[in-house]
């Protein structure tokens, strides 16, 4: 069975979408079977982030009822398996079917060591998904202030998921170690190498599997593998 983690972030911008599929990537190249799920309909970040030879079927086909989830699964170049979505879809649609997507993203359990799940922004999205998770790693960035960890660490507690810790991105090696007692259990430097795998549109563990940043991201697929 399937451990689902969960990405949270509760602001935009703090690269939610590269630590999933980094953290998936290191946990499938460590042996492990992992599907990463794009679960923010409002943009198109995992299709942003990786080269797609073909438009795939999405998760966008699979909430709307014209396909099983298992469809939906494209294999990257780097070997890891993603569920992509698409903003081509209402608000109030995905909303009204958001209990549904939890239940199709809990079908991959039989077939999964890990599930990660990249999630969206939504205060309501958030809280209903967290329903369908085990688990759940907070992505903070600098330029926001703390207090937006402690709101989701409020929605953790809510749901009774487990706290895996903060991973604070965009940060420097003398930042905190803890953020209201949450540890932060990885730094991930804004790096330039972040951005030319960004550009070349493939994880950064593909492209530059020996770099700094790399290890930072095996030690955290190390740490759940536990």
């Amino acid at each position: 069975m399937a451990r689902f983690i969960n990405i949270i972030s509760l602001k935009p911008n703090t690269g939610n979408t590269t630590v999933a599929l980094n953290l998936g990537l290191a946990l499938k190249n460590l042996g492990h079977k992992v599907i990463v799920v794009d679960a923010d309909f409002s943009k198109d970040n995992m299709l942003e982030h990786l080269y797609v030879r073909e438009l795939p079927i999405t998760l966008n086909n699979v909430i709307r009822d014209e396909t099983q989830i298992f469809d939906s699964i494209i294999k990257h170049d780097s070997g890891l398996r993603i569920i992509p979505s698409t903003k081509d879809v209402d608000r109030k649609y995905v909303l009204d079917r958001i209990h549904s997507l939890g239940l199709h993203i809990r079908e991959l359990s039989p077939h999964n060591d890990f599930v990660i799940v990249d999630m969206p922004k939504d205060m309501f999205m958030i809280d209903t998904l967290l329903g369908y998770a085990d688990e759940a790693l907070i992505v903070h960035s600098p330029e926001y202030s703390s207090k937006i960890v402690i709101d989701a660490q409020k929605l953790l507690s809510k749901r009774k998921i487990t706290n895996l810790g903060v991973i604070l991105n965009k940060s420097h090696e003398d930042s905190v170690d803890s953020i209201f007692a949450n540890p932060v259990i990885s730094k991930i430097p804004n790096h330039k190498s972040i951005i030319r795998s960004f550009q070349l549109k493939h994880p950064l563990l593909h492209v530059y599997p020996n770099s700094s940043i790399s290890k930072k991201f095996f030690q955290i697929a190390e740490r759940l593998s536990l």
